[in-house]
């Protein structure tokens, strides 16, 4: 399926450096992520054949971090994986894919180009 790269909030990097998301991305995906994510508008919403891997939601203090849902997928040929947390205003077409480097960087993108998103 494809993709545009868009530009996002700028939130996601104070998420995926919490250290209980952090040791789950580690235990569970293999891997810590950059801390940014891609953010890919599909043309169609995302359905998920790959399967789900879970995030847990934790408490620190007063703050309270929900879960994310985790799909292994490769992005123009670069393993990464989409994340769908539990709250999230995003609509279904808008995923966002994190990986353990700058997928900017790496594939070389800029907001609107043309991405080829697989399950792997």
């Amino acid at each position: 399926m494809l993709g545009k790269v868009t530009a996002g909030v700028g939130q996601a990097g104070y998420y995926l450096t919490r250290d209980g998301y952090r040791q789950q991305f580690l235990d569970r995906l293999g891997f810590i992520p950059f801390p940014g994510t891609l953010n890919v508008l599909l043309e169609e919403p995302f359905s998920a054949s790959a399967p789900v891997i879970l995030i847990h939601g934790f408490s620190k203090g007063r703050e309270s971090f929900a879960g994310c849902r985790c799909y292994r997928i490769r992005i123009n040929g670069l393993d990464a994986v989409a994340i769908r947390p539990e709250k999230s205003s995003h609509p279904p077409e808008l995923m966002e894919v994190i990986a353990p480097v700058n997928l900017r960087r790496a594939l070389n993108l800029k907001d609107g180009d043309i991405v080829e998103v697989s399950t792997s």
